[in-house]
């Protein structure tokens, strides 16, 4: 059951087993023949960059000014990267100072339309938010804003995957051989899993950061 009231979440968040413990993840009722995991070699970049600047702009409008100035945005996963294939599920970082975020975070999030799905397994103080986009060209996927601390892993290695992709041509190319040959799986969950072991360029991030092999926990993909 999702919980939707801010103070009570970040109680929850504070409290290690009560966190590892939340999970909740809200079905999409799709039409007949339509599947939002679909994986797409001409992801519309433009669109969905504007898409997630909205978002932060909207989530950031709702705290006050001196909190703002203590947050970080990033833009990240297969759809910050131009030219990239991949799904149409748009990931974002909100980077905080402090751990658990405060309750005028959470009540900014919940505000946006976004619900707590669960702390990542790897990480519990990598809380996932997740929104389910209702209309406009990404209707009935999802967007993931990773809560976390700027000191985390994860985050790391999805900022330098981006900035990588986006400069150099081998870690391009070595990433996207890798999305195209793990879309021959037969799950949406084999595909997540296959993308992040077959790709030289995130094996080198996660020996960097001192980062062990990913689990995804049922019904939600890996952000890696």
């Amino acid at each position: 059951m999702s919980v939707q009231n801010a103070a009570e979440l970040v109680a929850i968040m504070g409290d290690r087993e009560k966190l590892k413990a939340y999970a909740y993840n809200e079905p999409v009722e799709l039409p007949e023949g339509i599947s939002n995991e679909g994986f797409h070699h001409d992801l519309p970049f433009d669109g969905i960059k504007g898409f997630v600047e909205y978002q932060k702009e909207t989530i950031l409008s709702k705290v006050s000014k001196e909190e703002r100035e203590k947050l970080e945005w990033e833009h990240v996963g297969s759809t910050s990267i131009k030219g990239m294939p991949g799904t149409k599920m748009p990931d974002a970082l909100l980077i905080i100072h402090d751990f658990p975020p405060s309750e005028s975070i959470v009540q900014a999030l919940l505000d946006s339309g976004f619900y707590f799905g669960r702390a990542s397994p790897m990480d519990r103080e990598d809380l996932w938010f997740i929104k389910k986009i209702e209309d406009g060209f990404l209707k009935w996927y999802k967007m993931t804003i990773h809560v976390c601390l700027k000191s985390n892993v994860a985050g790391k290695v999805l900022v330098e995957t981006r900035d990588m992709c986006n400069t150099e041509e081998w870690a391009f190319e070595d990433y996207k051989n890798s999305k195209i040959e793990a879309a021959k799986a037969k799950s949406f969950i084999g595909y997540k899993m296959a993308k992040g072991s077959g790709s030289k360029l995130l094996g080198m991030l996660r020996e960097k950061h001192g980062m062990g092999e990913m689990v995804i926990p049922k019904g939600f993909a890996g952000k890696i």
